[in-house]
């Protein structure tokens, strides 16, 4: 029972803090939502930043569970494609993270190591794919390039609320698939300029599903779901 209250509290804030933002809902809130009382809650967790940081592993796991590298054999475009598209899934779930981090991380110094760590691995898996690519013969890129492209990934990855919300003026809670395809394709961008020659065009037919102009109506209507 002690496990499933645990778990309801766990899912019930990640619902609440995705739809109305972590700054905006207290333990009382996730209490009254979860059907439990503020002691019960209390007995699991002992602050809101206590749920917050569980959440993140959670998320952090998630991710290193989904994303498998391919042991006998190169990695391919369609490999990259598959990554991007887990990460921003993954990302998508625990989307509060990335809408609330600076107040969050404020908050919490161990919150501020375990994303220090996330940031690192994230940069250095990119840089695995990119290392994968080249041996294929399918990029070349020197170290300093490839620490470059993957660091600027992990922006444009770690920023992409802003640019769907922002720029590009999604709805909150569902976004169309064309926007999160959008971010991706901003990803892709950045590679094209170290992808060989005898790679290019496979890789700008992968990255053409990617893209819709920014005045394109396929944004409307065209839900994650879909």
């Amino acid at each position: 029972m002690a496990g499933k209250t645990r778990d309801n509290i766990l899912k019930t804030a990640l619902r609440l803090f995705n739809e109305e933002g972590e700054r905006h809902v207290t333990t009382n809130h996730i209490a009254s939502s979860a059907g439990i009382s503020p002691g019960n809650l209390y007995y699991h967790f002992r602050n809101k930043d206590a749920i917050i940081l569980i959440l993140f592993e959670q998320f952090q796991q998630e991710l290193m569970t989904n994303i498998v590298f391919p042991q006998n054999r190169a990695i391919t475009f369609d490999d990259k494609r598959e990554y991007l598209e887990l990460l921003l899934a993954s990302m998508w779930q625990y989307r509060f993270i990335f809408r609330d981090l600076h107040g969050a991380l404020a908050r919490s110094e161990t919150l501020q190591t375990l994303y220090r760590d996330f940031a690192r691995l994230c940069i250095g898996m990119v840089q695995q794919v990119f290392r994968g690519l080249i041996a294929a013969g399918l990029m070349e890129a020197t170290d300093a390039e490839q620490e470059a492209l993957a660091l600027n990934t992990f922006m444009v990855l770690t920023s992409w609320h802003e640019l769907v919300y922002s720029v590009l003026k999604g709805d909150e809670n569902e976004p169309p698939r064309a926007l999160l395809d959008r971010v991706i394709y901003q990803v892709l961008i950045l590679d094209r300029g170290f992808i060989t020659s005898q790679a290019l065009d496979s890789f700008k037919a992968m990255e053409v599903g990617y893209f819709f102009p920014l005045s394109s109506n396929k944004y409307e209507g065209k839900t994650k779901a879909e």
